[in-house]
């Protein structure tokens, strides 16, 4: 008799193969677009461009390619530059980024000179505030960090030493995305010259959208993707948008996918009781996945079933075993399973994206914290809610500066 666990496994294991067969073999394109005339179809008028986006910043050769979508009186259309590229000097060009909300929002930034690997281990600062699932959606994103003190209504970074922890999930859905991106980006260059750190955690979107796999994404975007490609397909076209020569494609890929911060781990879906059978440490899953995250899944049979495992529902993207709404898929984890989790991973506690809840709040005596709310589309609402820590103690606060003790 296979007991519940084993068959769940068992079914686990079936879905994540079917998610890694559509994204194996996948090559990011060029960014010169397609002309073979046997492949390449005639884009059809319904796919319309819909908002504002970009920069996209694509490095081809010696050049810098930016593409964005401007307004004009009654429609948009696609704007195209060209830069002589000197990564010497790649610091020094500023870009504007504009946003499709009411309020017009717009901010500048300058490239990094260099993408490097996050570690996988901090020390726990003085103050910490971290959001998850934000979904391209600016609005919300904004005043969270506005609200919280972590940067000024100019965009400028305000907190210090204090780190932002971002649990996953900034991609797809919304209409914000690149916007979101760019924010993050630039926060990051601007936290580290005052001592204080941006983590961005990849979350199943996340590394879904690097490897050209656009179901979730906004029509906003497939229909520029088939624009720019001339791809009608959208999986092709898609593709062709997360070329591994865009700079923020180039920017996630170094992203990790758990970290611990001081007594804390940080991951977006979760640590499964099979997750510890695996035997592996933070770094080793960071490193793992980051060297698959891209059109090579596969090295050996057995890496292949590692990979299958940490990306599919078992995995720490897309657990969902701390909630117990899904019995058709997951046996909700214990307190004891919990506790030998962490100790394991010589933490206090977990923080979790993912998962919808209703409010921040905490799990198996203090030692879950759930950060997805599910976001209103407006600024300051008072529901758009992140956990802070500070001095060792949880708080629930929100995008107005209500501040709720979790301990």
């Amino acid at each position: 008799m296979v007991s519940k666990r084993k068959y769940l496994l068992i079914k686990s294991v079936f879905i994540a193969a079917f998610l890694l067969l559509w994204m194996n073999g996948r090559c990011l394109s060029i960014m010169a677009p397609p002309t073979d005339s046997t492949t390449v179809k005639k884009v059809k008028n319904e796919f319309a461009l819909r908002g504002v986006d970009g920069p996209y910043l694509f490095k081809v050769k010696n050049k810098l390619r930016e593409i964005r979508v401007v307004a004009t009186d009654d429609d948009y259309h696609i704007e195209e530059r060209i830069y002589d590229y000197k990564s010497k000097e790649k610091h020094l060009q500023q870009f504007t980024c504009e946003v499709q909300n009411e309020d017009r929002d717009a901010f500048t930034f300058h490239l990094r000179n260099k993408i490097k690997f996050p570690k996988t281990v901090y020390k726990q600062p003085d103050k910490l505030l971290a959001i998850s699932d934000i979904e391209g959606n600016f609005n919300a994103f904004y005043s969270l960090l506005v609200a919280n003190g972590v940067m000024d209504k100019e965009y400028k970074w305000t907190y210090g030493e204090g780190h932002l922890v971002l649990v996953g999930d900034f991609v797809d859905r919304g209409t914000n995305v690149t916007q979101c991106l760019w924010l993050i980006y630039k926060l990051e260059q601007e936290a580290e010259k005052h001592g204080g750190i941006v983590h961005f955690i990849l979350g199943n979107h996340e590394v879904m959208n690097i490897n050209g796999m656009p179901n979730y994404a906004d029509d906003k975007y497939l229909n520029l993707a088939r624009r720019l490609s001339g791809y009608e397909d959208q999986s092709k076209a898609y593709e062709y948008l997360m070329s591994g020569q865009r700079e923020l494609v180039k920017w996630m890929k170094s992203k990790n996918v758990i970290e611990r911060i001081g007594t804390t781990i940080f991951v977006h879906g979760g640590l499964s009781p099979e997750l510890r059978q695996s035997n592996m440490s933070i770094k080793e899953m960071n490193d793992f996945l980051r060297n698959r995250k891209s059109s090579n899944f596969y090295g050996n049979e057995n890496d292949a079933n590692l990979t299958k495992f940490l990306l599919g529902p078992l995995g720490p993207l897309w657990y969902r075993g701390y909630i117990g709404r899904f019995k058709q898929f997951y046996i909700k984890t214990t307190l004891k399973e919990v506790t030998n989790l962490l100790k394991y991973y010589q933490a206090e506690q977990v923080v979790i994206g993912h998962t919808t809840v209703i409010e921040v709040s905490s799990d198996y005596n203090g030692m879950v914290y759930r950060t997805d709310i599910g976001f209103p589309p407006t600024k300051f609402s008072g529901h758009s809610e992140a956990l802070l820590i500070e001095k060792d103690r949880f708080y629930r606060v929100n995008d107005t500066g209500d501040k709720i003790s979790l301990n």
